[in-house]
């Protein structure tokens, strides 16, 4: 049993090097590829500030959520009256209401955040639970919601995107915004070789979750430190 035990514990330094070896050669691997997966698209945003995070071993601009930034939102919105929300899906729902309820905070009580609906859609009765109605101009038809929006937030289906976009754009009035939450359109867009109109400027906010979740967080953000969800 002696003559057993030599080899045994001259082996455990040398296993614990290997082991140590392995963990060095894992780290900086995993750093070089940090390195090769710096950002390449970059986020223009003149008014909230951004920050890199690494999300999955690639590393992404993104601008955070907070409750501190309510103060900025006249600068952000300067000279719109009214923000069109386009669709009632997993976003639509989530983004008009949070919409709706920062303005209050920001004491912006002057801009109108309307729902533009089909008017056939199931989805009308939803909006109405949710406080937007007809009476006071917070719900209404698709197009006419276009045509009198500053700001367009297109939340339908990608599907939808697809086939009315050129009907949307045509739509809406110049010198108004079109938002966006994915790069969905864009590559529909590209693939058919349309490009936005000149008249009007667009812009593109990717909340980092599903909508439910995007509501969820902004109304616990009420309590706790934080206000929404983080998008690039």
């Amino acid at each position: 049993m002696a003559s057993m035990a030599t080899p045994m514990t001259a082996s455990v330094p040398r296993t614990l090097a290997a082991a140590a070896s392995k963990r060095s050669n894992a780290s900086a691997r995993r750093a070089t590829s940090l390195r090769a997966t710096a950002p390449t698209l970059d986020i223009n945003t003149k008014i909230f500030e951004k920050e890199i995070v690494d999300v999955a071993g690639e590393q992404e601009y993104i601008v955070r959520g907070g409750r501190h930034l309510f103060a900025k939102l006249p600068e952000a919105l300067k000279d719109i009256k009214t923000i069109g929300v386009i669709g009632w899906g997993s976003q639509a729902p989530a983004q008009g209401q949070n919409f709706r309820d920062s303005l209050v905070e920001a004491g912006m009580t002057d801009v109108k955040v309307c729902v533009g609906l089909r008017p056939s859609s199931a989805s009308m009765n939803e909006a109405r639970a949710c406080g937007f109605n007809e009476a006071d101009g917070t719900l209404g038809e698709t197009f006419d919601v276009i045509a009198k929006s500053d700001l367009v937030m297109l939340l339908i289906s990608d599907a939808a995107q697809a086939k009315m976009y050129p009907r949307i754009l045509a739509a809406m009035k110049p010198g108004s915004t079109l938002g966006l939450s994915h790069g969905f359109l864009l590559g529909v867009m590209n693939s058919e070789g349309a490009k936005f109109r000149e008249d009007i400027n667009v812009v593109l906010v990717a909340p980092k979750g599903m909508g439910p979740s995007v509501r969820r967080l902004y109304e616990q953000g009420k309590t706790t430190n934080g206000a929404g969800i983080n998008a690039s």
